[in-house]
Parts: structure tokens; C-alpha cells; sequence
């Protein structure tokens, strides 16, 4: 399996969990050509790793509808990102950060370079910067395995108001293992947890 259908395939697959809110499927947006994605990045300073183009040409992005792709993540929509990305692009800790995905103000972002990558590593940014994940297929093949090993347990609620949203039980050691196996530089993180017997991570 090549990298494009590998990544669509992930996706594709956390979607059949999660789409039990029957209000997130019309709240994705209709992929990107890669013609179209290139054309949005002209100005973007940086070369954009090949994955975040698949997941683009996937869908772009989420309507801002209170829906989740997974476990608390919004999917933010290319133009979003890039206006988000150009409030940083003067901080050297964020300006090689571009934001995929968020929550209430908190970001998971793909690192990139000056060189064209096939992968780049996913940082979280909440009053400061750090690397959670390995790479963005490694974090969705984590958040994958989370739903198919039961870690992630998505429950269908309803508002007061009548709108739906997925309520998520975890069983928290369970997913900082799987985090782990498929993100090796989660280790350290894990052993602090470990020891501390607190396996509740938030990133």
C-alpha cells in the first residue's frame, strides 16, 4: 500500500467510529486537488510534508460545527491553518509549525522544513511547544488502534438543544501504550506517567 491509500485509509477507517455523530460527515469539506493545494501554498515559506497534501486532497478540513475527526480533534480547513500559521510566522518557537488540527485553542501542528519530506513530526502548542508524535500517519494510526482496541470508547450524546456530539470513554493506560508503540518519542513522557501511575496524557 502506497502512502496516499495508506493515510486515506486510516482515515477512512476512524471515520466509521467516529461518524456515529451523524452530523460529521456533512461537516467535512470537499477535498483539495493537489493543483488547488499548491495554488494555497504560493506564499507558505516552507515546504509542506507529502502526507498533510493527502490529507488535504482527502478533505479540506471541518466546518466549525463543534464535530470531531477523533478524540477532541477538530480538522482545520487549509485557509484556516495558513491564516493561523501567518499569526506566528514571526515567533521562532511556531514559525515552522503549520496547524492540522485543534481544540478550544489548543493546536496539533506538522512540522516542516526547507526540504520537500514525506512525513514531519506533530507538535502540540498550548502556551509553549512539544513533540508528541512521530509523524501524522503515526498519530492517526495510534488514534486508529484506540478505537479498534477499545482504549477509545465513542458514545453518541445529544444537547440540550438537540445537536449530537460523540462523548469518548478511554481507558487511559491503554492508549498512552498504544501512543507509545506507534510513537517512539513518546517514551520519555510514558515513563514519567508510568512511574507517577497517572496515564492520562492530554496530547
Amino acid at each position: 500500500m502506497n502512502g496516499s491509500n495508506e493515510l486515506v485509509d486510516i482515515l477512512e477507517k476512524i471515520l466509521n467510529y467516529t461518524s456515529i455523530d451523524p452530523e460529521l460527515k456533512p461537516s467535512l469539506q470537499k477535498g483539495l486537488s493537489l493543483e488547488e493545494i499548491e495554488l494555497k501554498l504560493r506564499n507558505f515559506p516552507l515546504c509542506v510534508p507529502k502526507e498533510v497534501k493527502r490529507l488535504y486532497q482527502w478533505h479540506d478540513g471541518m466546518d466549525d460545527t463543534g464535530c470531531e475527526l477523533f478524540h477532541y480533534h477538530r480538522f482545520l480547513p487549509l485557509d484556516e491553518s495558513l491564516t493561523l500559521y501567518k499569526g506566528w510566522i514571526d515567533d521562532p518557537d511556531y514559525s515552522n509549525l503549520l496547524p492540522l488540527f485543534e481544540f478550544e485553542g489548543e493546536y496539533y501542528c506538522i512540522l516542516c522544513s526547507q526540504t520537500k519530506e514525506e512525513s514531519g513530526s506533530i507538535w502540540f502548542i498550548l502556551h509553549g511547544t512539544d513533540q508528541e508524535y512521530d509523524s501524522l500517519t503515526t498519530m492517526l494510526l495510534a488514534a486508529l488502534e484506540c478505537y479498534e482496541a477499545g482504549a477509545y470508547q465513542p458514545t453518541l450524546k445529544y444537547s440540550h438543544a438537540g445537536h449530537s456530539y460523540v462523548e469518548t470513554k478511554i481507558d487511559e493506560q491503554k492508549v498512552a501504550e498504544i501512543k507509545l508503540k506507534h510513537n517512539p518519542i513518546r517514551q520519555e513522557s510514558f515513563e514519567y506517567l508510568q512511574v507517577r501511575k497517572r496515564w492520562y496524557y492530554h496530547p
